[in-house]
């Protein structure tokens, strides 16, 4: 809703905008029309001159060459009335101009037009001075304003301005609420399909179209989502019935590689091998374990036990458990924990991270049968729980590393996948993050960061 009330205003400042620009344009254009008019209208200026160009001597009139110029570039003809209303001197005078006029022809013509041409006329001691121009070159007509609406131009004229501007944006307004009422149901629609529901919108209107893609990708988009979930479903529960039908004849494999491993009847070689079978079946058991671990995880069907928890002891007893399970001379594990991060609290289920480290530390010895140092830091920074695990083994190739870091799915992590998987989702369901880097000097390195939680904050 937000987003819409933005595009509204938007476009009702957008509307303001123009109006305002238009107001500008109309000024402009009435004071460029202004100006043009006083030039005009300054003409008589120049009917004066040009009727002082106009000398007697002698009896004999004479025009100036300048004065003649003048005529000739911007007027047809001139003449010269004397009180009696004859015309005494003429200049390239048309036929059509009469050569006498009475006082009403002479107040006639000289406010509108002699037979079609406008006239301008300037009084001189002998006589009246007119000017004609081409007929069809000046628009005349009488306007008579009142005084009081004179003497208020000043405030009319700002007024309607103004008026103006707010009949725009009040125009604007409506026409932006229509929008408005438009454009709603249609963001209501996207909002409901970015939240997975279903969208039937009215076709109708102008915007009848966009409402009907806008419902049939809904629908598309539900049938997908069904038909993921039914794929996501199959898959899971094929996980859970595989890992179920699996671990009954494991039991009784590992049972009897067990009874073998002990008979002292067997010969050592038969023993070791009864061994080996057991070790690789509890392997089996611990991948099965985790292929199941990770499809609920995948999909948010593994409850979290989330309690307040210290991630100091838990680490302890992780090492120690690696430590008594009888790790060859290759292997050393060192855990560090510094002062800080002693009592640091975070909201995590205990179990879950256990795996997590487990399956770190099992992956450095997995993938170092030469042997490795093993450590393990514990710090704590800026608000937040950092777990380093790093070792000083062959590290990770370049190309499981870039997959590691931004994993496209977790096949794409081949041999290094499924532990490490499982250990970025249960540190993403505790609001952490993983960092996976190869060591300058050899090895690898794994950051977990978990937020802390505040001693006197319940979280």
């Amino acid at each position: 809703m937000k987003s819409m009330m933005k595009i509204l205003s938007r476009y009702v400042l957008s509307a303001a905008g123009i109006a305002l620009i238009l107001l500008v344009i109309n000024f402009v254009v009435l004071a460029v029309w202004t100006i043009q008019t006083g030039q005009i209208s300054q003409k008589n200026y120049s009917v004066e001159q040009l009727a002082d160009g106009l000398t007697k001597s002698n009896g004999v009139y004479s025009l100036s060459s300048s004065a003649a110029d003048e005529i000739a570039k911007r007027y047809q003809w001139a003449m010269l009335l004397d009180n009696d209303g004859n015309v005494v001197w003429s200049k390239d005078l048309r036929g059509d101009v009469p050569l006498n006029y009475s006082v009403s022809d002479v107040a006639s013509f000289t406010r509108w037009y002699l037979n079609d041409y406008p006239v301008y006329a300037w009084q001189r001691p002998d006589g009246l001075f007119v000017l004609g121009g081409a007929k069809g070159s000046v628009w005349k007509y009488n306007i008579e304003v009142p005084q009081k609406v004179m003497n208020n131009t000043l405030v009319w004229i700002p007024a309607i301005l103004i008026l103006n501007g707010v009949a725009a944006i009040l125009l604007a307004l409506l026409f932006g609420m229509r929008l408005f009422h438009s454009l709603k149901p249609l963001a209501k629609g996207i909002e409901d399909m970015a939240g997975n529901r279903s969208v039937e919108l009215a076709t109708q209107g102008i915007l009848g179209d966009l409402a009907a893609g806008i419902n049939k990708t809904s629908a598309q988009l539900v049938k997908q989502e069904a038909v993921l979930n039914q794929r996501d479903n199959a898959r899971t529960a094929w996980i859970a019935g595989v890992s179920h039908d699996i671990r009954t004849p494991l039991s009784l494999v590992m049972g009897y590689a067990s009874q073998l491993e002990e008979d002292p009847e067997l010969s050592q070689f038969h023993r070791e091998q009864a061994g080996i079978i057991l070790r690789q079946s509890e392997r089996i058991k611990t991948l099965v374990s985790d292929l199941n671990l990770a499809s609920k995880l995948e999909y948010d069907m593994q409850p979290l036990r989330l309690n307040r928890l210290a991630l100091a002891p838990l680490l302890r007893a992780v090492v120690a458990d690696f430590l008594n399970s009888g790790l060859t001379d290759n292997y050393t594990v060192e855990l560090t924990i510094s002062k800080d991060a002693q009592n640091s609290l975070v909201t995590g289920d205990e179990e879950l991270l256990k795996r997590a480290v487990a399956n770190l530390i099992g992956n450095s010895i997995r993938h170092n049968p030469n042997g490795c140092v093993i450590n393990v830091n514990l710090e704590k920074s800026l608000g937040n729980c950092l777990l380093y695990v790093s070792d000083n083994g062959g590290g990770f190739a370049q190309e499981v590393l870039e997959r590691l870091n931004e994993p496209q799915s977790h096949i794409d992590l081949q041999n290094h996948g499924l532990g490490l998987m499982i250990v970025r989702q249960i540190v993403k369901a505790h609001g952490g993050t993983t960092e996976f880097h190869n060591l300058p000097g050899g090895g690898c390195r794994v950051i977990l960061c978990f937020p802390i939680c505040a001693t006197n904050v319940s979280c």
